[in-house]
């Protein structure tokens, strides 16, 4: 018995006549002419708004933001929001630490007087970055609460559409969002598919706006409590990074000759939010002026100002606020009040005498205090400086694992 193995079938089927194949690519050429024609046109919306408001995204050129004054000024805007996202190339070099102060930079040296609102994202960011400069642009409109919601959006060429579906997702319904699009000059855009540059430029974005208008509906609260988050977080480094300079400058620096010699940086613990706590403020003033002791015979002058109630670590914890009495008339340091404490950690993980905070002086019954920003004394890092030493009233019963470690001379 043989069997008699099919790799196929013979079936019927249906092919276009002549005419139907001439009617295909007709319909093909028409198609490519007109996604050739429209598509850069479509991308590169022009659909502006009654609005006193106008956002200017920050990566664009100088000729673009001597445009965006020179728009501002004609059409009798009122505030000025550039958005901005990080430097991330030689950034211990860079001026500027993301593209909004740069471009406000320029403004300024081209006399532009008005006040610039910053609507930047944190260097944690890296991706979603126009939907991120949307929420930080929201943010500023929540906080001046009096301003109409409305604005326009400038942009350049074929990122002006998506940069408006990105703006309308994060700012809703009650607000008109208008677009500014001015010409690319990086290519032709009535025949940008006859150059690499406008080639990809075009159909980057055709690709990037259709999918973020099929499938990207973010949570606005998510991103904007991230947001913050990685603001806060930028903040304290750069803070830190600011120390690191002067500490290793040798006209600036508390360290002898042989820590300098060796300085590559403080230790500090993680930037942790949790100890950026909102504490009772309670005034107190009736003290007398008394002599603070430090670790040589000089004793200066404070009076206590107040007190912080505050929990920490689930603990119920104060500090007092001291002012000094040497300062209180300078026009820099009068308006801060000294914070000494000790913690747990002390002589563990951080400087066993304790360490510093500065507040300004607060005006109303609260007052957040940032252990991120605890510092040590210059005597954590030479014997010759004079320090105050931490009130008995100030040793807290927890560990404050924030702000800067135990300084450890590197060899």
């Amino acid at each position: 018995m043989h069997v008699k193995l099919r790799l196929s079938v013979k079936k019927n089927c249906r092919k276009p006549t002549l005419l139907g194949w001439l009617l295909i690519l007709l319909l093909l050429f028409l198609s490519y002419r007109i996604f050739l024609g429209d598509v850069c046109a479509f991308l590169s919306v022009n659909e502006p708004v009654k609005a006193e408001t106008l956002v200017v995204e920050g990566w664009i050129n100088d000729h673009a933001l001597k445009e965006a004054m020179t728009l501002y000024r004609k059409n009798g805007y009122k505030h000025f929001i550039i958005t901005g996202q990080p430097i991330t190339q030689w950034q211990d070099f860079m001026k500027f630490k993301n593209t909004a102060e740069g471009a406000s930079a320029v403004l300024r040296s081209l006399g532009f007087s008005d006040s610039i609102f910053m609507a930047v994202i944190p260097k944690s960011v890296f991706i979603d970055r126009t939907y991120n400069t949307a929420v930080a642009t929201r943010i500023i409109f929540e906080r001046h609460p009096h301003w109409k919601h409305s604005f326009n959006i400038y942009s350049v060429g074929v990122h002006a559409r998506r940069s408006r579906l990105m703006f309308e997702r994060a700012f809703g319904s009650d607000f008109r969002v208008g677009i500014i699009s001015v010409v690319d000059p990086t290519f032709d855009p009535r025949h940008w598919w006859r150059s690499s540059k406008g080639f990809r430029n075009v159909s980057n974005e055709f690709a990037a706006f259709s999918y973020v208008w099929t499938f990207f509906h973010p949570d606005y609260k998510l991103f904007r409590r991230n947001l913050l988050a990685g603001l806060y977080t930028d903040s304290i480094t750069h803070e830190r990074k600011m120390k690191d300079r002067e500490l290793a400058d040798s006209l600036t620096t508390p360290l002898n000759k042989a820590s300098l010699k060796h300085f590559s940086g403080l230790d500090y613990f993680p930037v942790n939010e949790s100890y950026r706590i909102k504490a009772k403020f309670e005034i107190d003033t009736s003290g007398s002026v008394f002599e603070m002791p430090t670790n040589t015979n000089r004793k200066p002058k404070f009076r206590v100002y107040g007190h912080l109630y505050f929990r920490l670590n689930d603990t119920l914890s104060r500090l007092t606020a001291y002012q000094s009495r040497n300062v209180n008339s300078d026009t820099v340091w009068g308006d801060y009040l000294f914070v000494p404490f000790r913690d747990k950690s002390c002589g563990k993980e951080s400087y066993a005498a304790g360490r510093y905070i500065d507040l300004n002086i607060p005006h109303a019954d609260s007052v957040v205090i940032d252990f991120n920003m605890a510092y040590n004394p210059y005597c954590a890092y030479a014997e010759r400086w004079s320090c105050p030493l931490v009130p008995s009233e100030n040793w807290l019963t927890v560990s404050v694992l924030a702000g800067e470690r135990k300084f450890r001379n590197k060899r």
